[in-house]
Protein backbone atom coordinates (compact mmCIF):
# COMPACT_ATOMS: atom_id res chain seq x y z
CA UNK A 1 0.00 0.00 0.00
CA UNK A 2 1.21 3.51 -0.65
CA UNK A 3 -0.24 6.98 -0.52
CA UNK A 4 0.24 9.51 -3.29
CA UNK A 5 -0.35 13.19 -2.87
CA UNK A 6 -1.93 14.63 -5.95
CA UNK A 7 -3.39 18.12 -6.29
CA UNK A 8 -4.01 18.57 -2.56
CA UNK A 9 -5.76 15.24 -1.87
CA UNK A 10 -4.52 11.84 -0.85
CA UNK A 11 -5.32 8.84 -3.01
CA UNK A 12 -5.04 5.38 -1.51
CA UNK A 13 -3.79 2.90 -4.04
CA UNK A 14 -3.24 -0.79 -3.48
CA UNK A 15 -2.54 -3.83 -5.56
CA UNK A 16 -1.33 -7.39 -5.31
CA UNK A 17 -0.03 -10.14 -7.52
CA UNK A 18 -0.59 -13.83 -7.28
CA UNK A 19 0.30 -16.51 -9.78
CA UNK A 20 -0.11 -20.03 -11.03
CA UNK A 21 2.08 -22.01 -13.40
CA UNK A 22 0.93 -23.80 -16.54
CA UNK A 23 2.60 -26.05 -19.09
CA UNK A 24 0.67 -25.05 -22.19
CA UNK A 25 -1.47 -22.25 -23.52
CA UNK A 26 -4.59 -23.70 -25.07
CA UNK A 27 -7.70 -22.09 -26.50
CA UNK A 28 -9.76 -23.76 -23.76
CA UNK A 29 -7.56 -22.29 -21.03
CA UNK A 30 -7.61 -18.83 -22.62
CA UNK A 31 -11.41 -18.92 -23.03
CA UNK A 32 -11.71 -19.88 -19.37
CA UNK A 33 -9.54 -16.91 -18.36
CA UNK A 34 -11.63 -14.56 -20.51
CA UNK A 35 -14.82 -15.86 -18.88
CA UNK A 36 -13.28 -15.43 -15.43
CA UNK A 37 -12.32 -11.83 -16.25
CA UNK A 38 -15.86 -11.11 -17.43
CA UNK A 39 -17.20 -12.57 -14.18
CA UNK A 40 -14.72 -10.62 -12.03
CA UNK A 41 -15.45 -7.43 -13.94
CA UNK A 42 -19.13 -7.78 -13.03
CA UNK A 43 -18.27 -7.76 -9.33
CA UNK A 44 -15.08 -5.68 -9.10
CA UNK A 45 -14.98 -3.66 -12.31
CA UNK A 46 -17.19 -0.86 -11.06
CA UNK A 47 -15.07 -0.23 -7.98
CA UNK A 48 -12.93 2.92 -7.98
CA UNK A 49 -9.56 2.40 -9.67
CA UNK A 50 -10.19 -1.27 -10.44
CA UNK A 51 -7.56 -2.93 -12.63
CA UNK A 52 -7.72 -6.68 -13.27
CA UNK A 53 -4.85 -8.20 -15.25
CA UNK A 54 -4.00 -11.77 -16.23
CA UNK A 55 -0.72 -12.16 -18.08
CA UNK A 56 0.63 -15.28 -19.70
CA UNK A 57 4.37 -15.46 -20.14
CA UNK A 58 5.09 -17.97 -22.88
CA UNK A 59 8.70 -18.98 -23.23
CA UNK A 60 10.39 -21.15 -25.81
CA UNK A 61 10.19 -24.75 -24.65
CA UNK A 62 14.00 -24.84 -24.77
CA UNK A 63 14.50 -21.91 -22.38
CA UNK A 64 15.78 -24.19 -19.61
CA UNK A 65 17.87 -26.48 -21.78
CA UNK A 66 21.15 -24.88 -20.70
CA UNK A 67 20.20 -24.29 -17.08
CA UNK A 68 22.70 -25.47 -14.50
CA UNK A 69 20.18 -25.07 -11.73
CA UNK A 70 19.25 -22.19 -9.49
CA UNK A 71 16.85 -21.27 -6.73
CA UNK A 72 13.71 -21.70 -8.85
CA UNK A 73 13.30 -25.36 -9.86
CA UNK A 74 14.49 -25.37 -13.43
CA UNK A 75 13.62 -28.62 -15.08
CA UNK A 76 14.64 -28.83 -18.71
CA UNK A 77 11.79 -30.45 -20.56
CA UNK A 78 9.46 -30.02 -23.47
CA UNK A 79 6.78 -28.77 -21.06
CA UNK A 80 8.39 -26.16 -18.80
CA UNK A 81 6.28 -24.14 -16.39
CA UNK A 82 5.03 -20.78 -17.65
CA UNK A 83 4.07 -18.20 -15.03
CA UNK A 84 0.60 -16.69 -15.18
CA UNK A 85 0.74 -13.54 -13.05
CA UNK A 86 -2.62 -12.23 -11.86
CA UNK A 87 -2.66 -8.61 -10.73
CA UNK A 88 -5.48 -6.67 -9.11
CA UNK A 89 -5.23 -2.98 -8.25
CA UNK A 90 -7.77 -0.68 -6.63
CA UNK A 91 -8.03 2.82 -5.21
CA UNK A 92 -10.09 2.62 -2.02
CA UNK A 93 -8.98 1.07 1.24
CA UNK A 94 -12.58 0.05 1.89
CA UNK A 95 -12.28 -2.35 -1.09
CA UNK A 96 -9.24 -4.25 0.28
CA UNK A 97 -11.20 -7.27 1.50
CA UNK A 98 -13.20 -7.62 -1.72
CA UNK A 99 -10.15 -7.53 -3.97
CA UNK A 100 -7.93 -9.73 -1.79
CA UNK A 101 -10.66 -12.33 -1.45
CA UNK A 102 -11.29 -12.38 -5.20
CA UNK A 103 -7.54 -12.51 -5.95
CA UNK A 104 -7.18 -15.72 -3.98
CA UNK A 105 -10.24 -17.16 -5.68
CA UNK A 106 -8.95 -16.08 -9.10
CA UNK A 107 -5.73 -18.09 -8.74
CA UNK A 108 -7.70 -21.16 -7.62
CA UNK A 109 -10.01 -20.79 -10.61
CA UNK A 110 -7.10 -20.37 -13.04
CA UNK A 111 -5.38 -23.45 -11.64
CA UNK A 112 -8.60 -25.44 -11.97
CA UNK A 113 -8.88 -24.28 -15.60
CA UNK A 114 -5.37 -25.62 -16.26
CA UNK A 115 -6.14 -28.93 -14.54
CA UNK A 116 -9.43 -29.25 -16.48
CA UNK A 117 -7.37 -28.63 -19.62
CA UNK A 118 -5.37 -31.78 -18.84
CA UNK A 119 -2.26 -30.03 -17.61
CA UNK A 120 -0.24 -31.95 -15.02
CA UNK A 121 0.37 -28.97 -12.73
CA UNK A 122 -1.37 -29.97 -9.51
CA UNK A 123 0.01 -30.53 -6.03
CA UNK A 124 3.79 -30.32 -5.66
CA UNK A 125 4.11 -29.71 -9.43
CA UNK A 126 2.46 -26.28 -8.97
CA UNK A 127 5.64 -24.26 -8.48
CA UNK A 128 4.87 -20.54 -8.16
CA UNK A 129 7.17 -17.93 -9.65
CA UNK A 130 8.44 -15.95 -6.61
CA UNK A 131 8.23 -12.50 -8.21
CA UNK A 132 4.44 -12.82 -8.38
CA UNK A 133 3.75 -14.85 -5.25
CA UNK A 134 1.70 -13.49 -2.37
CA UNK A 135 3.58 -12.72 0.84
CA UNK A 136 2.16 -15.76 2.66
CA UNK A 137 3.34 -18.24 0.00
CA UNK A 138 5.47 -21.03 1.45
CA UNK A 139 9.06 -21.48 0.32
CA UNK A 140 8.29 -25.01 -0.90
CA UNK A 141 5.54 -23.66 -3.17
CA UNK A 142 8.15 -21.44 -4.86
CA UNK A 143 11.36 -23.44 -4.65
CA UNK A 144 10.15 -27.04 -4.44
CA UNK A 145 12.84 -29.52 -3.43
CA UNK A 146 15.48 -26.75 -3.53
CA UNK A 147 14.46 -25.27 -0.15
CA UNK A 148 16.86 -27.31 2.02
CA UNK A 149 19.79 -26.58 -0.32
CA UNK A 150 18.94 -22.87 -0.36
CA UNK A 151 18.68 -22.79 3.44
CA UNK A 152 22.13 -24.38 3.69
CA UNK A 153 23.57 -21.80 1.28
CA UNK A 154 22.00 -18.97 3.27
CA UNK A 155 23.43 -20.34 6.54
CA UNK A 156 26.90 -20.73 5.04
CA UNK A 157 27.08 -17.37 3.25
CA UNK A 158 24.94 -15.15 5.47
CA UNK A 159 25.28 -16.38 9.08
CA UNK A 160 24.50 -12.87 10.40
CA UNK A 161 21.23 -12.69 8.41
CA UNK A 162 22.22 -9.45 6.67
CA UNK A 163 20.08 -10.29 3.65
CA UNK A 164 17.03 -10.55 5.91
CA UNK A 165 17.21 -6.77 6.17
CA UNK A 166 16.18 -6.47 2.51
CA UNK A 167 12.73 -7.97 3.00
CA UNK A 168 11.22 -10.64 0.85
CA UNK A 169 10.91 -14.36 1.51
CA UNK A 170 13.05 -15.71 4.35
CA UNK A 171 15.10 -18.88 4.16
Amino acid sequence: MFLMKSKSFLLYNSGRYTTISITSISVNFLNGIVNELINLNSTLGSKTGAVLVYSIEPFLSSYLSNSQGGAYPHVASSTPLFPVPIEFSWALESDDDAFLSQLSSASETALQLALNDGQDVGGSKQILYPNYALANTSLSQMYGDNVARLQNIRTAWDPQNVMYLTGGFKF
